[in-house]
């Protein structure tokens, strides 16, 4: 039962998180579309300092007017304005491209993945459910919030890194070719630009993480009081259910805390920006007086050495999030790549062609994944005859409904076997098998949707005659066709109807 525990049925795909797993699900189209947002990025990246060079041409006509006669100086400017106003369209082209396409590619990989995931989710074994999710909170999490973050990385960081990456290599580039003296001297000036953002990146992620383990713990306190909000008022449990919820959110309280102090610091260093510009200016005059650089020229490098520096710092920044992207996707790809041992979707195994109805368990042995040193079942012999009519009575824990549930083979036995009409049932296909039951649980759950949807959910491909045949057999024809919608009523609807016709 250790085994069991641990591998729960499943043969597990591990994924490291690497960078290639948050794009797994990108096909073809995809491929089209980071293309020509990649190009969008790089080139939206590259015009901020093609517009430095630029720039750090007119104003050198500016500053050197007199040098010039009024048609040459005219000619200047006009000239440089013009490529301006190309540099202008031409970034906002390579915007158009890189907002688009990595917006589309996202929303596509992301639903697709959600889809798989949910599908996944909800081919698991009953098992599965029992050992590794503790509430419907952590799923409903997994599916939005994972995807959410993936979806996030691939819209907005991916492009934001890329194009940080290229105004950090133009900028570079233009700097050197103006003025290479000023550039080398200028550089060990980005590693005080990049190193508060990189401290700042790596304390956050372990604070992030943090914060988000102890709000999932809060959300599942009230997910289960809201859930069983009856139980919490039969007992007078309001102030307990309260004071638990807040002793949960004291933790984030701190780590929030922790955390401000970190952006604080982070954001105070860009006082290191004006630093910069206090040496650029200091050297750059030096080199104006000696070596007859351009005012305009010493200007701009400066201005390029500061930006390509911050925009270093800015695309490491968004390292942390493809960290937490690839996280997300580990989680979610795990679940996607989990074969359960009792797999519905599996369309191998026998299907009879007549069921009479016969079931029989022959020295059944079980117990609960969640619980393997509780037997529920020691050598169970149970014979039901095709047709007969069988009630199990017993107190409440005595394996009642542990019986429906091997069954419909939620559960495999450790031991024996459990036969219908001579077959084991691990034989038979399980999706087949369980198409062959009808199950009316003690608290049964009503979908969102229409009553005649809701009675579909038994058999997909039926047919109205046959969705009011199972409405009749159960005696519930007679007040459906009173309703204004009939079988079209939603659900919700229906209740409240049900609620309205009562007189208290």
């Amino acid at each position: 039962m250790g085994d069991e525990k641990q591998k729960s049925g499943a043969v597990l795909k591990k994924i490291k998180g690497s960078v290639r797993s948050i794009f797994i699900y990108a096909d073809g189209v995809d491929m089209w579309l980071m293309s020509l947002g990649f190009i969008g990025a790089v080139g939206d990246g590259f015009s901020t300092p093609l517009g430095l060079l630029v720039t750090s041409k007119l104003m050198n006509n500016l500053g050197h007017s007199s040098a010039f006669t009024a048609d040459v100086f005219i000619h200047n400017i006009n000239k440089n304005s013009m490529v301006l106003l190309y540099l202008a369209c031409w970034s906002w082209i390579t915007c158009f491209l890189e907002g688009f396409c990595w917006s589309r590619t996202g929303e596509r990989q992301a639903r697709r993945m959600r889809a798989r995931y949910l599908k996944a989710i909800l081919r698991q074994d009953v098992g599965y459910f029992d050992l590794h999710v503790k509430s419907s909170v952590e799923v409903i999490t997994s599916v939005s919030n994972d995807s959410l973050i993936i979806q996030d990385v691939l819209s907005e960081k991916v492009p934001n890194f890329l194009m940080n990456v290229a105004i950090f290599f133009g900028c570079y580039m233009v700097a050197f070719i103006l003025l290479w003296r000023l550039t080398i001297v200028g550089f060990p000036f980005v590693l005080l630009l990049v190193i508060p953002g990189l401290m700042y990146g790596r304390g956050l992620i372990g604070i992030a993480r943090k914060m988000s383990e102890e709000y999932s713990k809060a959300d599942t306190i009230a997910e289960q009081a809201i859930s069983s909000i009856r139980t919490v008022y039969s007992f007078v449990g309001e102030s307990k259910c309260i004071s638990e919820f807040s002793t949960a959110l004291q933790v984030s309280v701190k780590l929030g805390l922790r955390q401000g102090l970190a952006k604080g610091l982070a954001i105070g260093s860009n006082g290191i920006v004006f630093a910069t510009w206090s040496f650029m200016s200091y050297y750059g005059s030096r080199m104006v007086m000696r070596h007859g650089a351009p005012g305009g020229t010493v200007f701009i490098v400066a201005a390029a050495i500061a930006m390509g520096g911050l925009s270093l710092g800015a695309s490491l920044a968004n390292v942390k999030y493809f960290s937490e992207a690839c996280t997300a996707a580990e989680r979610i790809m795990e679940v996607i790549n989990r074969v359960p041992k009792i797999d519905s979707d599996n369309l191998e195994g026998e299907v009879l062609e007549k069921v009479s109805g016969e079931v029989e368990f022959r020295h059944v042995e079980f117990a609960y994944p969640s619980r393997p040193d509780t037997m529920i079942f020691k050598d169970l012999c149970l014979h039901i005859p095709a047709g007969k009519t069988v009630a199990l009575v017993g107190d409440s824990g005595s394996g009642k409904s542990t019986v429906i549930a091997l069954l419909q083979r939620f559960y495999d036995p450790l031991g024996g076997q459990i036969l219908l009409d001579g077959i084991a049932i691990d034989m038979l296909q399980v999706k087949w098998l369980r198409s062959q039951m009808g199950l009316v649980s003690q608290e049964p759950s009503l979908f969102a949707t229409t009553i005649k949807e809701n009675i579909l959910f038994g058999k997909e491909d039926a047919s109205m005659e046959e969705v009011i045949q199972a409405a009749k057999a159960s005696d519930a024809h007679n007040f459906i066709s009173q309703l204004p919608q009939g079988y079209e009523t939603q659900v919700f609807s229906f209740l409240r109807l049900c609620l309205e016709s009562h007189h208290f």
